[in-house]
This record gives C-alpha cells, sequence and structure tokens, in this order.
C-alpha cells in the first residue's frame, strides 16, 4: 500500500475534480491518499459550492483525507463556517511535511 499526495490547484469547473476522482481509484486499491487543496482548488472546499460539496462529500465516503491551504483559502474569502464539513484546513508546513516525510508518490494538478 503506498501513501499519495494529491494536490489540486483548480477548482471544478476548471478540471479541478480530477485529484478526487482520482484518489477514489486509489482508495478502492487501498492505498492511503490527501488531496490537499491550493490556490483555486480552494473553492472546492467552499461550503455552500454545490459541486465542491459533492467532491468533498465522495471522499469523505471513500477515506480520501481533504486538506485546504489556509493562506489560499484567505485569500479568496473561503473562512470559518465558510469551509465546508470534511475538509481541514492546513498550513503550508503541513503540505511540506506531507510531501517530505508522509508520502511516497506526490501528483501536482
Amino acid at each position: 500500500m503506498s501513501r499519495y499526495v494529491l494536490v489540486e490547484t483548480k477548482g471544478p469547473a476548471d478540471g479541478g475534480d480530477y485529484a478526487f476522482e482520482l484518489g477514489r481509484q486509489l482508495r478502492e486499491l487501498e492505498h492511503d491518499v490527501t488531496v490537499y487543496l491550493l490556490q483555486d482548488g480552494v473553492f472546492t472546499a467552499r461550503r455552500t459550492y454545490k459541486a465542491g460539496a459533492a467532491l468533498v462529500e465522495d471522499a469523505r465516503r471513500s477515506g480520501v483525507n481533504v486538506l485546504a491551504d489556509a493562506v489560499s483559502l484567505r485569500q479568496r474569502g473561503v473562512l470559518g463556517d465558510r469551509v465546508a464539513s470534511g475538509v481541514s484546513v492546513a498550513e503550508m508546513d503541513q503540505l511540506a511535511e506531507l510531501l517530505m516525510e508522509q508520502s511516497d508518490k506526490a501528483i501536482w494538478h
């Protein structure tokens, strides 16, 4: 079993479902998967965005961990209760730790 970090920089309207679909497929193969939302990818974490909410819910059901970058969230006004349940807010040092110490493979999209 491998540990994957999938960094998603695009929102759902721009092809940002890629990491979620790949993550679901990897979980079906029993790999550990974390999706890290960065830049415009954090729009997926917006609680009231239906396309994003569906992706987050599917990830939760599949056992995919979803993190969203705190700086990207702040820059786009997605703060506090605007962040969907099932999404954890993370700092860049957590991404660095995931990439360097807690994953076997990383894919940046």
